[in-house]
């Protein structure tokens, strides 16, 4: 038997052996489609595609013989690894004779390859990402696939199998034929025009006039939508853009669906032609006059891929995806169409499949990724501290015996040195990331402060930050409260502040540090993430990281789950934020808004209420006398913590700082408090450009900076709705914040606001804010564990 050769593609001709090889391997299979020429050298880094901007691809060819049996390419999807915290790579284009001896040596040419970037498992096939084609067909073979679907022999499932990768996630197409339409149509029409009259839904196709800016937001949204998707990663803005401009002359108009809300594209469905038939024809080749070929009288075309239907993530709660379907149902009746798919579903998304098979269509083919795992070495890789001070995605080369002896240290802040660089540990983290927003370095440490911070005068705290070489990577504040554990007989300590690289090993030995802390002074448990307590800034954000944090509010990377989950913490309560959809018309012109207004005053006209704003002359004694209510309101929450007067007076300084010119709403009855709101402009918007400080070269040029932003923001956040158990339920909570609105709207100009957080289980103000109009679009999360001795 000839020798097997496995190498990298390097030259010209190997390039093109590697392109044309499919061509040789299918050339009996009447169900193969060849892919187009230049797409494909695109897509595997031959020519230029965003996607190879800040990942990278390695191809390589299996030769018997002086023949080519074989060919795959390493995909290393830095992005991936960024968003996921989850150091693997991606094996896609694979093509092979049935050999198991050469199918194992063209997985070990990759393997190997990532080996020595410290990579040890590896999942596909992917072509080259989630966003493109991915998948291993393993059931019907005997029919060709849809377009922008991937098709193999049926051997390939046993060879890639035969090396021991295994399965990771399916995914289904499925089939339906016209006659199902008209009664998916009826089906769907009394409850989409409901959604469309409440939500004031406008549904249109795309605009000619605009169309590739449309295509852009189609695939801003999907990108929106897929947010929190099993291995999904978002495409970059290039990306939209390449993938918009390509797709401007094979997308028909006729056949997508927009969703608009007050002119703002909130959804999308897009049907594509199956031009497969049409690419076997012109043999994948567009030049010279393939392309005609391809788009000539399209209206003859009768099979339809459904590629999406997506919603963004504040909207998928309002029935939005039934409304497109709605839509796009009398446009494939009106194109004749005969037959359609929809694909891909994963076969995790079951709200998904149980919606196509209730509307009658079959799984027609399924689709698998695999994953190959091999036992990392002892010693976790370094990172590329290079790529990540650069703002890159943290990559993890090859291990050096240098780098092996590097420990990494973490200790506890000593100095103003060590608080700086603490401080300091997020602008690493999130140099990339366009919803970040970094806070004033002088308010951090202020609230670090044992001094002046009134949380020291019952608790303890300490700071812990992870060097490696040098270089800060990661950081956590850990605290313990005993006034807590005695108010509700609990045994507990919390962290808080975390932020760390994708490394499981930084974040493992943080975690691990601070639950030595809390043991040695005899805690059984550890929460968090918490910054002290429930009263300031808490939860790990888990959905929504496609929009920035509001005032006083966490943001995080999608890693940072990942990472406490492996150490062992478990979900133990989720905080919803909830977004006002429109500010300016809510509870003034909707009907749904003037019944609760209407129900709310009457209500509290009853009760003999009264609600007036905060005295702001003496903003701080005003406060004070919330206490009571506050600590009463509160008392029964899960993970609330007995307000101190030093905490309440210290949290009346900072809120007057930022609520001088909005509303601090008190509710009485007979002259007694016994409510009150506290809504803050979103000073995120301000801060943000300052980048974290308040002075330029010892002038406080930014300070005025400050002041000036400060005055023309935008949005707001309601931060504080408290209100005396006995009161509830009788519309005072309604008219407080149908007050806030309103003086939002008319007297300050907001356009936009935020209410956050609730508990989970609050059923009841969740039931309050869906009367006004809120919708709920990000969640934190609260993990515990169990410290054993």
């Amino acid at each position: 038997m000839s020798e097997l050769l496995v190498k990298r593609v390097s030259t010209g001709r190997e390039r093109k052996q590697f392109l044309e090889f499919p061509w040789a391997l299918y050339r009996d299979d009447p169900n193969w489609i060849p892919p187009l020429r230049e797409h494909q050298k695109e897509m595997v880094g031959y020519r230029p595609h965003p996607f190879h901007q800040r990942n990278r691809v390695q191809t390589f060819l299996a030769r018997r013989g002086g023949e080519v049996c074989g060919r795959i390419a390493a995909i290393l999807n830095r992005e991936h690894i960024h968003h996921h915290c989850d150091r693997r790579g991606f094996f896609g284009f694979f093509e092979c004779v049935d050999d198991q001896r050469v199918a194992n040596g063209l997985f070990d040419a990759v393997r190997h390859w990532f080996a020595d970037q410290g990579i040890h498992s590896l999942r596909g096939p992917v072509n080259p990402s989630m966003n493109y084609e991915l998948g291993l067909l393993t059931d019907a073979f005997d029919s060709p696939p849809f377009f922008m679907m991937t098709y193999n022999p049926e051997y390939y499932p046993r060879l890639v199998e035969g090396y021991g990768f295994r399965k990771v996630q399916d995914m289904y197409a499925f089939w339906g034929h016209v006659e199902m339409l008209p009664k998916v149509h009826a089906k769907l029409g009394p409850l989409a025009a409901q959604i469309i009259d409440r939500y004031h839904v406008r549904l249109r196709p795309l605009d000619r006039s605009r169309f590739v800016e449309d295509v852009e937001q189609f695939l801003s949204v999907y990108n929106r939508s897929m947010t929190g998707t099993w291995g999904f990663v978002p495409m970059s803005p290039a990306e939209v853009q390449h993938i918009a401009r390509g797709m401007r002359h094979l997308i028909v108009p006729e056949l997508t669906v927009v969703a608009e809300i007050d002119g703002k594209i909130v959804g999308t469905a897009l049907g594509m032609l199956d031009y497969n038939p049409r690419i076997r024809r012109i043999d994948g080749r567009l030049f010279p006059f393939g392309v005609f070929r391809l788009l000539y009288n399209r209206q003859q075309i009768k099979r339809l891929r459904l590629i999406a239907a997506n919603v963004v993530p504040e909207y998928q709660r309002m029935g939005i995806g039934v409304a497109l379907m709605y839509g796009l149902v009398p446009k494939a009746l009106d194109w004749k169409m005969e037959e359609a798919e929809f694909s891909w579903v994963l076969e995790s998304n079951l709200l998904s499949r149980g919606s196509l098979e209730k509307g009658g269509a079959k799984v027609s083919k399924t689709y698998r990724l695999y994953d190959w795992e091999q036992p990392e070495p002892d010693k976790a890789p370094a990172v590329d501290l290079q790529s990540t001070a650069a703002g890159l995605p943290p990559v993890f080369p090859r291990q050096t015996p240098a780098a092996a002896e590097t420990p990494l240290e973490v200790r506890e802040v000593r100095g103003r040195r060590d608080l700086d660089r603490f401080c300091k540990v997020p602008w690493r983290i999130y140099a990339e990331d366009p919803q970040w927003v970094p806070p004033l370095l002088a308010e951090v440490k202020q609230f670090l402060n044992p001094r002046t911070h009134p949380f020291y005068l019952h608790g303890e705290a300490v700071q812990l930050l992870a060097v490696r070489n040098g270089v800060p990577l990661g950081r956590i504040l850990v605290s313990d409260d005993p006034r807590f554990n005695r108010q509700h007989g609990s045994n507990l300590g919390c962290f808080g502040m975390f932020e760390t690289i994708p490394d499981r090993q930084v974040a493992h030995r943080l975690l691990d540090a601070a639950a030595d802390w809390l043991r040695r002074r005899g805690r059984s448990s550890i929460r968090g993430p918490i910054d002290y307590s429930t009263g300031y800034r808490c939860g790990l954000l888990v959905e929504g990281f496609e929009t920035p944090p509001r005032v006083m509010m966490n943001h995080h990377r999608p890693y940072y789950a990942g990472l406490l989950e492996s150490w062992g913490l478990a979900k133990v309560k989720d905080l919803h934020c909830w977004w006002f959809l429109d500010p300016h018309d809510l509870a003034a012109q909707s009907a749904v808004g003037t019944l609760w207004r209407d129900r709310s005053e009457r209500l509290a006209r009853r009760s003999g209420v009264t609600v007036r704003p905060l005295y702001k002359d003496d903003f701080e004694a005003e406060f004070c006398r919330c206490l009571a209510v506050y600590n009463r309101a509160m008392q029964e929450n899960w993970g609330f913590a007995t307000c101190t007067e030093a905490e309440f007076r210290y949290a009346a300084r900072q809120l007057a700082r930022l609520a001088a010119a909005d509303p601090v709403l008190v509710a009485e009855v007979q002259g007694r408090p016994v409510g009150f709101s506290v809504t803050l402009p979103d000073i995120n918007e301000a801060i943000g450009p300052l980048c974290g400080r308040l002075t330029n070269f010892g002038l406080p040029i930014n300070l005025a900076r400050l002041a000036y932003r400060t005055r023309r923001v935008k949005t707001a956040r309601m931060a504080l709705l408290a209100l005396l158990p006995e009161y509830r339920r009788r519309g005072i909570a309604e008219l407080l914040i149908g007050r806030a609105l309103d003086h939002g709207k008319h007297t300050v100009g907001y356009t936009a606001a935020e209410l956050g957080w609730t508990l989970e289980d609050d059923y009841p103000i969740h039931r309050i804010l869906d009367k006004v109009g809120a919708r709920r679009y990000k969640t934190y999360r609260i993990y515990e564990k169990p410290l054993h001795a």
